[in-house]
Formats: C-alpha cells, structure tokens, sequence
C-alpha cells in the first residue's frame, strides 16, 4: 500500500520540467505539500580532532571554536556552521541527500558519541522526522551488479548512523531510459515496495522500506566471489 509520502513523490516526478535535476532540486516539487524538506541534512561530525588529519581542516575547526579544550567538537550547531564544515571539511561531516519531516518544522539535529574515542558524533535522536531520501543517477547501461553496489553503499552508508534505522528510507535511482537490471535490484531489496515514473524526459525508479533497519542485507543479486 503507498503512502501519502511515496504518492506525493510519485505524482512530483511525473512532473519534473525538464531543466530541473531532481537530486539537487527534489524540495522544489513540495513546496505546495504539508511536509518539510531538507537537503543535504547533516547526520554526523567528527568527534576528536586527534581523527582531523586534513591540516587545513584541522585549523578550520580551531579556528571557529569547532574543538574544546579537551579536543572534542559541539553536539550542537547552527545552520551556518554546518554550511562552513561543508564548505571548509567536507570530509568530517556527513550529509544524507534529503530528510522529510511530517510538517514544516524540521529539528535541528544534535550529536552524540556512543564511546569516548569514536570516531563519528551521530544524530542522536529522529524525533519529528519521516524519511531519508537518497538519490542515484545511473546509466542506462548499468548492470544490476553495478546498481546493486551503489544501492548496497547508500544502505550501509546510512544503517551505520543508528538513529536513522527508525526512519522510512526512499531510494531513487534516475535514467533517460528504461532499464530492467534496476527494476531487478528494486524487487531484490525492496520486495513489492517499489513503482517505476516516467514522464517525457527520464525514468525514475523509486524503492522504499519502512523502516529502514528491514532491508536485508545478507542476500546478494551478484553474490561477491
């Protein structure tokens, strides 16, 4: 059965104008709905300065007021700061392509480390989020081995920010063609929970799993030699 979230998204890319890159416009398409969208939220930062090997990130972070005196960064930060590490460090800071939040108010994410020397500081709670959205532009002559590799990447990717197993996560994967090695991969991780969209310019395939802690990850389309 869709959800009201999945139907919006369907009835968004039938429409997509052909100018529009979904992946760096997709909350473009929603401004008329009653969900809040955020792209590239950050679900991660780096916890110590002793993980900075980058010189000029590691001076970046000092010279903001991004490290305390015991060599820790902030569980909280503002909009510009984040912008700023992804401007300054992208390397220590992780984004996922698009969060959704069942209204216009988005919270702002706070972290955490589980342990003393971890090497992340993760979200640390989801509250009064919806969905993590991830986007992939493949070739119209991509394998199902090919799809699967970045699928499997994004799932893990993801799974290893715990608090965003609780989260319904949406995967779309975008061609000009059609292409039925993608549709392969959709029916492997996703079961019945996936639709194909075309409109005059592209084809867009959409799998989600609510939530996102159920994907199986122990079975393979190419199993690793």
């Amino acid at each position: 059965m869709l959800t009201s979230l999945i139907k919006k998204l369907q009835e968004a890319l039938k429409h997509v104008p052909s100018d529009i890159q979904i992946k760096d416009s997709l909350h473009l398409l929603f401004n008329e709905s009653h969900y809040g969208w955020e792209k590239d939220y950050p679900v991660a930062v780096v916890h110590e300065k002793t993980r900075i090997t980058d010189p000029s990130s590691l001076a970046f972070f000092k010279q903001n007021n991004l490290i305390d005196t015991e060599g820790v960064t902030p569980c909280a930060y503002d909009n510009t700061q984040i912008k700023e590490i992804v401007s300054h460090a992208p390397d220590y800071i992780q984004k996922v392509n698009y969060i959704v939040a069942p209204s216009k108010t988005i919270p702002q994410p706070t972290f955490c480390n589980k342990f003393k020397h971890d090497y992340w500081k993760k979200i640390q709670s989801v509250d009064g989020l919806e969905a993590v959205i991830d986007i992939t532009v493949l070739a119209d002559d991509t394998t199902a081995c090919e799809a699967e590799a970045s699928l499997r990447a994004i799932i893990r990717k993801r799974k290893e920010v715990h608090q965003l197993k609780k989260l319904t996560f949406i995967w779309i994967a975008e061609t000009k063609g059609q292409n039925i090695s993608i549709e392969t991969v959709l029916k492997h991780y996703f079961k019945e929970d996936y639709l194909l969209v075309k409109n005059a310019e592209r084809t867009y395939y959409i799998g989600w799993s609510d939530p996102l802690k159920s994907i199986n990850m122990r079975y393979f389309v190419c199993p690793p030699e």
